[in-house]
């Protein structure tokens, strides 16, 4: 019984292991589409640039930057951490909306 509690273990390590450098390379990504220097991006975000740094390569954004970076990059913080976008909203729902 002990054993399948350690397999459990080791798949969520796993899984967040692999969770933390998707965002990483997302973070990655989203800052060389914006042309941004990783330098620019730590004074934008208020963080020193070896900080910055290494929320790209080594450990993830943590979670009270997170907003400001999306806001920064121009996506929503659900693309930041997931890699999906957000469903657009129809016309027809923003007109039922308006009409409510």
């Amino acid at each position: 019984m002990a054993r399948i509690g350690y397999v459990q273990a080791m798949t969520t390590s796993n899984e967040e292991q692999a969770f933390n450098e998707a965002l990483c390379a997302r973070v990655h990504m989203l800052r060389n589409e914006r042309g941004w220097t990783s330098e620019q991006m730590a004074i934008a975000l208020g963080v020193p640039p070896d900080r910055y740094r290494k929320y790209e390569y080594r450990s993830p954004l943590p979670g009270y930057l997170i907003e400001r970076f999306a806001v920064i990059v121009g996506v929503d913080i659900s693309y930041v951490l997931t890699g999906k976008a957000t469903p657009a909203r129809g016309k027809a729902q923003d007109l039922a909306k308006k009409r409510a």
